[in-house]
């Protein structure tokens, strides 16, 4: 008897026999990789991944997998693979290194119609930030300025790319992606927070803005600018809204019924708990800085627009599709034994907090 996964598999099109766009991405095995070929395999483009094997090499067995590997040596690297191929589409998934991005793009360049790079809003100049809004044409982080490396590399990556690939280039500046596959706790130490306690901490009022952009909204914009040859520079930061907003949309995504108890930033500095210093996945408060703005989501310093991609067709979907799909993907990485979830401020911690503050002001 044949199964019923073996009947509909026998009924499913290969990549062969779909028409389409032969596209080649380098990377294609992590996060944001694997809901590109997704993407593009539902819309019946034809997908080769270019990658060492070593990330998650059992991923999309029926796509071709071409091996090498990409080094900041270039009498390392190893780009034989791709031989002397075409294809109608090249995406580079995430290198931050602009020696990686540049030797790739200046041999691929004349065997495409179209260059795709994942950029970051990190690329940014600090000054860009001192706009309200950020746009575009901000301004970026200068090559030789002290600066994070992530932040240089992405930046002086667009500046090579322009000059090597040119018209055919297309950058996309994502904010913080969350979703599928992801593998950072924060927005996670937020939902378990949620579920697991009566009274959940946080600082300040809730007034700063914040926003995170779902992996496969960057994913379904990539294949719209494919499929309508959209060129040039895009930010993707996702839907902007008040910090208080963003935890009461978490609460009603999972059906939580736990109190969210706003205090001021002064009583946590006092215990020892802010503010914070660490990479934004491992603080105490994820996503909490310094109150500013306004409460009913009016724009305010250093926002990032998003207004040309949402122009050029792009919709971003609802913040609890996001919340749920965030927390299937660490039950599914717990379950195979790849993640054990600690939160950065242990439970316990949180309950002297809140019995402290509770206790100096009693309802």
């Amino acid at each position: 008897m044949i199964s019923a996964g073996a009947a509909m598999a026998c009924c499913l099109p290969s990549q062969a026999e779909v028409r389409g766009r032969r596209i080649l991405v380098l990377g294609g095995t992590l996060f944001l990789g694997p809901a590109v070929v997704e993407a593009a395999i539902a819309e019946g483009h034809t997908v080769t991944l270019f990658n060492r094997g070593i990330t998650n090499p059992s991923l999309f067995p029926n796509v071709e997998k071409l091996r090498g590997f990409r080094s900041a040596n270039l009498d390392d690297q190893n780009l034989s693979a791709l031989g002397t191929r075409h294809w109608d589409v090249v995406i580079d998934v995430w290198p931050n290194d602009p020696v990686l991005a540049e030797s790739a793009a200046r041999l691929l360049k004349d065997r495409t119609d179209h260059y795709l790079y994942i950029s970051s809003i990190a690329a940014y100049d600090k000054t860009a930030f001192e706009q309200t809004y950020v746009t575009e044409n901000s301004p970026l982080t200068p090559w030789n300025v002290a600066a994070s490396g992530y932040s240089r590399g992405k930046a002086e990556s667009e500046r090579r790319l322009a000059d090597i690939v040119g018209e055919k280039l297309t950058i996309v500046r994502p904010g913080g992606i969350k979703g599928v596959r992801d593998d950072t706790p924060d927005l996670l130490i937020w939902l378990r927070r949620l579920q697991t306690q009566p009274g959940v901490i946080v600082p300040g009022t809730g007034e700063h803005p914040v926003a995170v952009v779902d992996v496969r909204d960057i994913a379904d914009f990539l294949l719209l600018a494919i499929e309508k040859s959209i060129f040039g520079t895009f930010n993707l930061a996702g839907r902007w809204m008040p910090f208080r907003t963003f935890l009461e949309q978490c609460k009603n995504a999972i059906h939580s019924d736990s109190e969210l108890v706003w205090v001021p930033e002064s009583f946590l500095q006092e215990q020892g708990v802010y503010p914070q210093s660490l990479s934004n996945w491992l603080l105490n408060f994820p996503y909490c800085r310094a109150d500013h703005g306004s409460l009913d989501g009016s724009p305010v310093q250093g926002q990032i627009s998003d207004e040309k991609a949402l122009t050029a067709g792009w919709q971003i979907r609802p913040l609890r599709d996001t919340v749920l799909d965030c927390l299937a993907s660490f039950s599914a990485l717990g379950n195979l034994g790849g993640y054990t979830f600690r939160d950065t401020l242990p439970p316990a911690r949180q309950v002297e907090l809140l019995r402290l503050w509770r206790d100096k002001h009693p309802t």
